[in-house]
C-alpha cells in the first residue's frame, strides 16, 4: 500500500503562519530590549544540557543543534544563529555576545573565561545552579507576596465599586446633601471615571520611579545605594546579591586562569550595581601598580569590609578561588533570606495600608450617618 500524500498548507495560509511568527519574534526582542532576555527557568535549563553534554564530550554543534528543538521558538532562534556563527570561527562566547540582549552579560563574562581556560562545563553546572536559586528566590518573593497584592487589588476594585453605587443616592430635599456612601464626594460614572485616573497616576508613578531605579536613571544608583546599603533588609538584598555576583564571577575569572584586571573587571561589571563600578577604574589602577586584590579592591572605599576581610585571608591563604567560591554561596544564602524577609515586610505594609484605608472609609461613613440622625433628632 502507498504511503499516505500528506496534506498541503495552502501558500497564503503557510505565509500567515509566518508572518505572525516573525511578528511574534520581533515583538519579543522588543521586550528583551526593555526588560531583559531569556527567563531564568530557560537559562537554567539551557546551562544544565551544555553543562551535562559537555561534560559527556559531545560536540559543540551537536550541543547547539539540540538546541533549536527546545525551549520558546526565540530560543530556537537563538540557537540557530549561534550555530552558524560558530561554524565561521566564532567563539561560544562571541556567539552568545551576538544575540543582543538574550542572555545576561554575567553568563557570557563568565563563558568567555570558561572558553580561555577550557573549563566550560564547569562554568555551565555552576551558572546552572545559580540560575536555579535566583529562579527559587523568585518563586518564594512571589508567593509571599501574592495574597496581600490580591487583597490591595480587591480594595481597589471594592473601592470602584462603591464610588459607582454612590451615583444612586439622592437627597430628599434640596436642601440636604445625598448621602455619600465613600466620604470623598464621588459618584456614578463619572466619579468612577476621576478613580480610575487617580489610581492610576497613582500605581503608574510608583511602577515608573521602581523601573527607573532599577535601569539607573540619572545615575540614582550612585546617590541612593550609599542611603539605603544600611537599612534592614532591604540594604542586605542590595548589597549581598552584588557580592553575590562578584565572589562567583570572580572566583571562576580566576580558577579558570584569568589576567587578573580582566577578572577584577568582569566581576565588578557583573555586579549590575552602578555604585560599585564607580570604583572601578580606581581599582584596576591599584592592580596595574601591583596591589594585592585585597588593597586593589578596597582602595574607592565602596564594597563591604567583611568581603574585602575574606578576599586577604583567600590571598595569604594560597586559596583565593576556593575562598571566593564560599563567599558567593555564602552572600546567595543570605541575599535570599533577606528577599523572604522584604516579601514578608511588603506584605505586612500592603496589609496595613488596606486596613487604614477600611477603617478610614468606616469612619467616615459612621459621621455622615450621624450626622443624619442628628438633623432627624433636631427636626
Amino acid at each position: 500500500m502507498p504511503p499516505p500524500i500528506p496534506s498541503k498548507v495552502p501558500r497564503g495560509q503557510a505565509q500567515a503562519e509566518t508572518s505572525h511568527e516573525d511578528s511574534n519574534l520581533e515583538n519579543t526582542k522588543s521586550f528583551e530590549r526593555i526588560f531583559g532576555g531569556a527567563p531564568l527557568k530557560v537559562l537554567e535549563a539551557y546551562c544544565r544540557r551544555m553543562s551535562t553534554g559537555l561534560r559527556s564530550g559531545v560536540d559543540l554543534l551537536r550541543l547547539l543543534d539540540m538546541e533549536t528543538k527546545a525551549g520558546t521558538p526565540r530560543h530556537r532562534e537563538v540557537a540557530s544563529n549561534m550555530i552558524g556563527l560558530v561554524r565561521s570561527g566564532h567563539t561560544l562566547a562571541d556567539a552568545m555576545q551576538n544575540q543582543g540582549l538574550y542572555f545576561p552579560p554575567l553568563l557570557n563574562k563568565v563563558v568567555d573565561a570558561g572558553e580561555h581556560a577550557g573549563g566550560l562545563d564547569r562554568v555551565f553546572r555552576e551558572m546552572a545552579d545559580y540560575y536555579q536559586d535566583l529562579k527559587r528566590s523568585k518563586a518564594d518573593f512571589i508567593s509571599q507576596i501574592t495574597f496581600p497584592v490580591i487583597q490591595l487589588v480587591l480594595a481597589v476594585l471594592i473601592g470602584a465599586a462603591l464610588v459607582y453605587i454612590n451615583g444612586f443616592f439622592r437627597s430628599g430635599s434640596p436642601n440636604e446633601p445625598a448621602f455619600d456612601l465613600t466620604g470623598i464626594g464621588l459618584r456614578g460614572g463619572t466619579g468612577l471615571l476621576i478613580y480610575v485616573s487617580v489610581v492610576s497616576i497613582f500605581f503608574g508613578t510608583i511602577g515608573i520611579v521602581a523601573f527607573g531605579l532599577w535601569k539607573n536613571w540619572f545615575g540614582c544608583h550612585k546617590t541612593l545605594i550609599p542611603l539605603v546599603r544600611n537599612v534592614p533588609v532591604i540594604g542586605t538584598v542590595l548589597t549581598t546579591t552584588a557580592m553575590s555576583r562578584l565572589s562567583m564571577t570572580l572566583s571562576m575569572m580566576l580558577g579558570a586562569g584569568v589576567e587578573a584586571k580582566r577578572s577584577v573587571r568582569d566581576a565588578i561589571l557583573s555586579t549590575g550595581n552602578h555604585y560599585y563600578i564607580s570604583g572601578l577604574e580606581q581599582t584596576l589602577t591599584e592592580i596595574g601598580k601591583g596591589r594585592t586584590f585585597a588593597e586593589s579592591l578596597d582602595a574607592p572605599k565602596l564594597l563591604p569590609e567583611d568581603f574585602i576581610q575574606a578576599v586577604e585571608i583567600g590571598e595569604v591563604s594560597g586559596s583565593g578561588s576556593e575562598s571566593l567560591e564560599r563567599m558567593a554561596v555564602m552572600y546567595r544564602e543570605k541575599a535570599q533570606l533577606a528577599l523572604k524577609q522584604l516579601a514578608i515586610m511588603a506584605g505586612v505594609a500592603i496589609s496595613i495600608m488596606i486596613a487604614a484605608i477600611i477603617i478610614a472609609a468606616i469612619f467616615m461613613i459612621f459621621f455622615q450617618v450621624l450626622a443624619i440622625y442628628s438633623g432627624a433628632l433636631k427636626m
